[in-house]
This record gives C-alpha cells, structure tokens and sequence, in this order.
C-alpha cells in the first residue's frame, strides 16, 4: 500500500509537532538519569541509572586512587560516603557538584605526578594518607588546595617542576595559611 504525498507530509507534520511538545519532557529528570558519585572514603566511583525515577542499573567501581589507596593499605572506613559528581539526562548532560568532579581529577594528577617522580611506597602513602584525610572532611575546595601542595611537595621533592613560577605565588599563600 503506497502513502499518497499529502499523506506522508501529514505524518512528518504531526511527528514533528509531537516532537515539540514532548521535547522538553525529555529532558526531566523522572524520565531517564545517569548518575556518577564518587566516595569520598574510598575513591571508588558508583554509576546509576533511573528511568522514571526507578533504579535500574547500579554499578560501583575502584577507581585509580581506589586501587592505590587499597593497595598501600591505607585504611578505608566501611561505610560510604557518595557525593554527586556527574548527572546526565536524556537530552542533555550537566555537572551537579562540579567541585567534586574537579577535586577527583586533581586527585589522579597527584597520582601522576607521583608515577613520574618514581616515588616509592613509603611515600606515596604518606601523601595518599594526608590527601584522604583531606577529601573526608567533605570540603572540596580546602581538598583541591591541600592537593596543589602535595603536588608541590612532591615536585620539589623530586626535583621537577609541577607548577608554572606564577602559580607558585599561590603555592606560597597556601603553605602559608596551613
């Protein structure tokens, strides 16, 4: 059966006027969500998905610190603490808590820096430790800081150079205020 051409402008016609007003519901939160929360104990990071506000897939995973922190040893409380770090909806994706986002990838350049000074065990617990006992306090912005001087101890440690002169006024303040 052949659609006649005024048929099949019709159909494209209500489609599309359909599309329009369903649009902006898909960008609700109740219809589809995925989520990344990371834990502020462990490093680990958790990933879940809502469909009409109704979990339908949790996931946890170790991260890169995670598995650094567990492998050192340091200890690691039981219970979690999940902080929002990432939201993303059907249409489009947004950060909720970017401070968190942030901090965590401020974490796994520590932890980079720390692979290319070669630094051994003992150190990298210290340090890993400090950093820990930073994010559990549950503030972002005094971890991110506490992370740029670890970095920066670490650098001079090693003797590379972590931050560019200007930033190292920065660096300056913070050792300051510590």
């Amino acid at each position: 059966m052949k659609m006649s051409m005024t048929s099949a402008v019709c159909v494209g016609v209500i489609v599309a006027a359909l599309l329009l007003c369903f649009w902006p519901l898909l960008d609700h939160p109740w219809l589809f969500e995925a989520y990344t929360d990371v834990d502020i104990n462990s490093g680990d990071t958790r990933h879940q998905v809502r469909v009409f506000s109704l979990t339908v897939k949790t996931e946890v995973e170790e991260s890169t610190l995670s598995r650094e922190i567990r492998r050192l040893g340091i200890d690691v409380p039981p219970a979690r603490a999940w902080k929002r770090d990432f939201e993303s909806h059907l249409v489009n994706a947004s950060h909720i808590d970017y401070a968190y986002g942030r901090t965590f990838a401020m974490c796994h350049q520590l932890l980079g820096i720390l692979d290319q000074a070669k630094a051994p065990d003992e150190e990298r617990r210290a340090i890993l430790e400090t950093l820990m006992k930073s994010l559990r306090k549950g503030d972002p912005r005094k971890t991110q800081d506490e992370t740029f001087l670890l970095m920066a101890e670490v650098g001079e440690r090693h003797d590379m150079q972590v931050f560019v002169p200007e930033f190292m006024n920065y660096i300056t303040k913070l050792r300051d205020a510590r």
